[in-house]
């Protein structure tokens, strides 16, 4: 299974506005630049994010964004949905009547594979579904001191807009 890249680092992007104290914002230049990813393919993640309503974007010159609401409010489904799209991860060519008869007559019952990919997609909702956000900043802490994280941001933040 193949996932875009986008994924992760709407992921980051949320983790990092998180961080951000309420009331001020970060600009899309200054977090693709800490997570040295592609400015412009940022800027698109971030549309989405916006879009899905998981962030606010404030426009003018000391604008940017922020977090819409708490991490233990969003979780990878919703991401992944505002990322990835809303559609069905496999949508069948309905074979099956080809496969059995050679022809499409109208006489298939129903596609045994759509039937197993439907499963898997459920499966994968509810996967995704129960993992919250504030669930991986924790595992994050766990593991790393984000000390410098909060003080780059106290820095950025800091920063008069040019």
């Amino acid at each position: 299974m193949k996932i875009s890249s986008g994924l992760e680092q709407s992921i980051y992007v949320l983790l990092i506005l998180s961080r951000v104290p309420q009331g001020e914002t970060l600009s899309s230049i200054a977090i693709s630049e800490r997570l040295d990813v592609s400015h412009s393919y940022l800027k698109k993640i971030v549309k989405s994010l916006v879009h899905e309503g998981l962030v606010n974007s404030t426009p003018g010159k000391n604008g940017g964004f922020s977090i819409s609401r708490p991490l233990n409010e969003i979780n990878l489904y919703q991401v992944f949905t505002a990322v990835e799209g809303k559609g069905r991860i496999f949508n069948s060519q309905y074979l099956i009547k080809d496969f059995i008869e050679g022809t499409d007559n109208g006489n298939e019952k129903e596609c045994v594979i759509s039937q197993v990919m439907d499963t898997v997609e459920q499966k994968l909702r509810i996967s995704l579904q129960s993992v919250l956000l504030s669930q991986i900043l924790a595992n994050i802490k766990d593991i790393y001191d984000i000390d410098k994280l909060d003080r780059w941001i106290s820095d950025v933040v800091a920063e008069p807009a040019k």
